[in-house]
């Protein structure tokens, strides 16, 4: 995706708007201890997002993110913690199937691990996978 240089900044969000796609704004708010990219619908002024992701607070990475995601086939960017919304499903998922694998909310795919002690989402996938049903 190509990122907005420089970024303009987005006074009712307080963030930068990274990049644009033809249904949702991406933009960088800092969040506390984190940084989050929200997806804002096109046209939105209502003050609401679609889909958000938390990531440590490194500006150059979120930016990183975003410029080699790809939302059309990709669900969501890389290299989030914590994910405070619903799943992202890209409407063209189909096409990278490896990278639109499942994920627990710590953003690790299920099938990898997660990086997060007790993850529920990970013991669920266990219990589903020692049972043969995943």
């Amino acid at each position: 995706m190509e990122l907005r240089t420089p970024p303009p900044y987005d006074e009712h969000w307080q963030g930068l708007e990274l990049s644009a796609d033809a249904t949702h704004r991406y933009l960088v708010i800092e969040q506390g201890w984190n940084l989050r990219l929200i997806a804002v619908p096109a046209g939105e002024t209502a003050g609401f997002y679609d889909f958000g992701w938390c990531y440590p607070r490194d500006h150059p990475a979120v930016a990183a993110s975003v410029a080699a995601w790809d939302p059309e086939r990709q669900d969501e960017p890389t290299g989030w913690h914590k994910r405070p919304t619903d799943a992202r499903r890209a409407p063209c998922r189909d096409e990278e199937p490896e990278y639109n694998r499942p994920r627990c909310a710590h953003g690790s795919y299920l099938d990898d691990g997660c990086r997060t002690v007790n993850c529920r989402d990970e013991i669920e996938h266990l219990r589903r996978v020692s049972a043969g049903r995943a």
